[in-house]
């Protein structure tokens, strides 16, 4: 085999590399882009400002992860939300309502993977936001 058969041998290999990414990237889920990142970043400062009052009053709130439940505990609460985003797959998200100060939830409801857990909730009329990475085993 000669070079130029080569060199033309390699440019079909690379189109054809890059041809198979392109068709594979058409068909991807897009889960991880966010449709309202325009918003989210309009809200940026009041969201750190929800994120500093969890620091400067000390109320982060208690993650315990045992075989059979997650359980969170709250130093005080009037109400609030909690959403288990599912990163990988937004169908699988979900979004509980709280009203007490200790909330314990089965294992069950959640697949094996990566959780982002996002908590809203207000105590004692002052709004907090905490955010956490969670790896359920």
């Amino acid at each position: 085999m000669n070079w130029g058969r080569s060199i033309i041998l390699v440019l079909i290999i690379f189109m054809g590399f890059i041809t198979i990414l392109a068709i594979k990237m058409t068909y991807s889920k897009d889960d991880a882009f966010d449709k309202d990142y325009y918003e989210k970043g309009l809200a940026f400062d009041q969201e750190y400002d929800l994120k500093q009052n969890v620091i400067n009053d000390q109320v982060t709130p208690s993650i315990i992860l045992n075989d059979s439940t997650l359980l969170l505990v709250f130093k005080s609460l009037d109400q609030g939300s909690i959403k288990f985003k599912r990163p990988s797959d937004k169908t699988k998200d979900i979004l509980l309502n709280i009203d007490a100060s200790t909330v314990t939830i089965p294992r069950t409801k959640f697949e094996k993977g990566e959780w982002r857990l996002v908590i809203n909730w207000s105590a004692s009329n002052k709004n907090y936001l905490f955010e956490k990475s969670l790896y359920i085993p």
